[in-house]
C-alpha cells in the first residue's frame, strides 16, 4: 500500500442535534442537562469519529460492508465461524464548528404525560443539549491503495454522495438531520520524494488543507439523496383554533415584578415550535388509546403490568419505538421505532402574554400572591412531517392497523378531542386542519374504520368492538413538552 488517500468530507446540520455524553454527569451535577453535549478537552462540542462510521457502514450496500468497513469476526466453534478483517476505510478525526450567526448550543426540556391523570408523570423530567443547526461538520478519512487509480476511492465517494446523515439521538424526534456539503481528496504517494516528504513533514487536517481537490460541491450539484419518504403525502397540516402554550421550561424575569413569564418553546431562530418528541407522545398515546378501546390489539400500559418504557412487542411499542427496562421483550436496551416525527415551526404565530390568578374558595376572590404569568402563541399555522426510518431494518413499515390509528388520531386532533401542550382543558392547544387536510382525513375515514373491524374480526372479538369515531368528552392529553 503506497499511496495514501485523504478525504475530507464537510457536513451541515438542517436542524438541532443531540450528540450527547451522559457519562459526563458525575454526582453534584443535579443542574446540568440530563444528556449533555460531548465536550473536547477544551470543552468545545465535540462527535467521536465511530458515530460516523456506524452511520456510513448502515449506508453501504449490505454486500460491500464487510470489505469497506471490515468485521469483528466471530468464533463459536460451529461452522459460522468468521475471522475478523480489519476496516478498509478509517475515520481520523472530526472537527464540529458552531455557525456564525452566532448560535450556540441550547437546552430542550421534555415530560412524559400520565395518560390517566392527564398530567405530567412524575420522575420523568429529562434534558438534552442541542446543537444549533448550520453547525459544520468536517471528519477525515483515509484509504490506503497500490495505485492512484483504484476503484476504491469514487466508491467511497459515490457512498458520501449518497448518504443521508443523521447524527446523534433523538432521530425519531427529527433530531441530527444534516446534509453533505463538499468532499475534497488529497492523494500522496510515497513513492516519490515529493508525497513521501509531505506526508512526513505535515500532519493532521494540514495534510489535506491547501492540498486538497475539491471532488463534490452541494451548491453544483444537481439533486441531493432522497430524505425517508413521508408516511402521508402531502403532510397534514393545521392551524391554531385557540392558543397554544408548550412551554421551554424557563420563565422570563420582569424587572420590578414579584412574579416572572413562562416563556414558550422556540427554535435557534427564534420560532415558536411544536417539537417533535410532542407529536410523537401525543399521537402515540391517542393510538394505543383506539387499539385498546376497538381491541383491535393488545398494547402495553400500566394494567398489563409493563415496564414504564413500553414492553417492546405490541404493535405501538414497534411503530413508535421503546426506552427498555424490565419486563421488555427480548434484552432491556430498548429500540428506535419505525417512525420519525420531526419540529414544526409555527409560521404567522403571535405571541402574547397572559395572566392567571386563581380564586380563594372561601371568600370568592383573587387569591394573594398566586398571581403567574405565560407566554401563549396564537394565529399559527403549522406541518405535520411524520416519515419513516426506511432501510434501517427488515419491515420498516407500521402495520396497517397502526397507520389507520394514526389516521383517526389526526381526526381526532383536528376535531378538537384532543390538544398539544398545556391547558388544553382551559382553551389552550385546539388545532384545526386546513381545508386540504380536512378533505384528505374525510377520505380516509372509512377505510381506516374497516381496517379495524377487519382486524378485530380476525382476533375472534365480537364486532361492536370495533368502531371508532372519537369519544365525545373534551380534549384529552397525551405526551408534551415540561412547563414551567
Amino acid at each position: 500500500m503506497s499511496v495514501i488517500h485523504l478525504l475530507q468530507a464537510d457536513l451541515e446540520l438542517t436542524g438541532p442535534a443531540s450528540v450527547a455524553a451522559p457519562e459526563t454527569v458525575s454526582i453534584g451535577s443535579a443542574l446540568l442537562p440530563s444528556l449533555p453535549l460531548a465536550r473536547d478537552a477544551w470543552g468545545n462540542p465535540h462527535l467521536p469519529g465511530s458515530a460516523l462510521a456506524g452511520g456510513l457502514r448502515a449506508h453501504a450496500h449490505p454486500d460491500r460492508r464487510r470489505a469497506l468497513f471490515g468485521d469483528p469476526g466471530q468464533d463459536d466453534g460451529g461452522p459460522s465461524h468468521t475471522r475478523a478483517v480489519a476496516s478498509t476505510i478509517r475515520v481520523l478525526g472530526t472537527r464540529l464548528t458552531l455557525p456564525d450567526t452566532g448560535g450556540t448550543p441550547r437546552i430542550r426540556h421534555h415530560t412524559a404525560i400520565d395518560p390517566h391523570r392527564a398530567a405530567a408523570a412524575a420522575s420523568t423530567l429529562h434534558s438534552r443539549e442541542l446543537l444549533p443547526p448550520h453547525t459544520r461538520l468536517a471528519f477525515w478519512l483515509r484509504i490506503d491503495t497500490d495505485a492512484a487509480g483504484s476503484p476504491l476511492v469514487p466508491e467511497v465517494v459515490d457512498l458520501l454522495r449518497t448518504w443521508r446523515p443523521r447524527i446523534g439521538g433523538g432521530r425519531t424526534t427529527g433530531l441530527g438531520r444534516a446534509e453533505l456539503v463538499a468532499v475534497r481528496h488529497r492523494v500522496i504517494d510515497l513513492t516519490t520524494p515529493e508525497g513521501l516528504r509531505h506526508w512526513l513533514t505535515q500532519g493532521g487536517p494540514g495534510l489535506v488543507d491547501e492540498h486538497a481537490v475539491l471532488i463534490h460541491d452541494r451548491s453544483r450539484t444537481t439533486g441531493t439523496p432522497p430524505d425517508e419518504p413521508l408516511l402521508f403525502d402531502p403532510a397534514p397540516r393545521f392551524a391554531l383554533a385557540d392558543s397554544l402554550h408548550i412551554g421551554a421550561g424557563h420563565t422570563l424575569e420582569r424587572s420590578g415584578k414579584s412574579t416572572d413569564i413562562a416563556q414558550v418553546l422556540r427554535d435557534h431562530a427564534g420560532t415558536p415550535l411544536v417539537p417533535g418528541s410532542t407529536w410523537k407522545g401525543v399521537l402515540r398515546s391517542r393510538v394505543a388509546f383506539i387499539l385498546r378501546s376497538t381491541g383491535a390489539a393488545t398494547v402495553c400500559g400500566p394494567e398489563t403490568g409493563a415496564a414504564t418504557g413500553g414492553c417492546g412487542a405490541c404493535e405501538v411499542c414497534r411503530a413508535f419505538g421503546w426506552s427498555g427496562g424490565a419486563g421488555g421483550a427480548g434484552d432491556a436496551l430498548g429500540a428506535r421505532g419505525l417512525l420519525v416525527f420531526t419540529d414544526s415551526p409555527l409560521a404567522d404565530a403571535r405571541v402574547r402574554v397572559r395572566h392567571h390568578v386563581p380564586l380563594d374558595r372561601v371568600f370568592g376572590g383573587a387569591r394573594d400572591g398566586l398571581l403567574h404569568s405565560e407566554e401563549v402563541v396564537e394565529d399559527g399555522r403549522l406541518t405535520l412531517h411524520i416519515r419513516l426510518t426506511a432501510g434501517h431494518r427488515k419491515g420498516s413499515e407500521p402495520s396497517p392497523v397502526v397507520r389507520a390509528c394514526l389516521v383517526l388520531a389526526l381526526i381526532d386532533l383536528a376535531e378538537g378531542r384532543i390538544g398539544l401542550g398545556r391547558g388544553t382543558t382551559r382553551g389552550n392547544g385546539t388545532l384545526t386542519a386546513t381545508e386540504p387536510t380536512a378533505a384528505w382525513l374525510a377520505a380516509r375515514r372509512d377505510a381506516a374504520v374497516h381496517t379495524l373491524r377487519t382486524t378485530v374480526a380476525s382476533r375472534g372479538l365480537p364486532g361492536d368492538a370495533a368502531p371508532y369515531a372519537g369519544p365525545g368528552s373534551p380534549k384529552e392529553s397525551g405526551h408534551q413538552e415540561v412547563t414551567a
